[in-house]
């Protein structure tokens, strides 16, 4: 979790899932990267995610990782000052 300054929109960033493990019962659940691209085009794919699914879902950078909720906060952010 990074803390909430205001982030370089910028920056290189990914989107990832986690995904239930096909198999036996109790498997492990395993992560994808969805997609890559600067941390702002991340954020806004992460808030078009229905919300019933966005805790599935997670941005990772350089710069640490971002739940939907902290890119959340992060977009409004960079709203307000943009």
């Amino acid at each position: 979790m990074l803390h909430m300054q205001l982030l370089p929109m910028d920056v290189p960033a990914e989107l990832h899932r986690w995904l239930e493990a096909e198999g036996a019962a109790g498997a492990n659940p395993c992560e994808m990267r969805v997609a890559s691209g600067p941390l702002i085009i991340m954020a806004y794919g992460l808030m078009s995610i229905d919300p019933a699914e966005r805790d599935r879902f997670w941005i990772t950078s350089e710069l640490g990782d971002l739940t939907a909720s902290e890119a959340e906060e992060a977009l409004r952010r960079w709203s307000a000052v943009h």
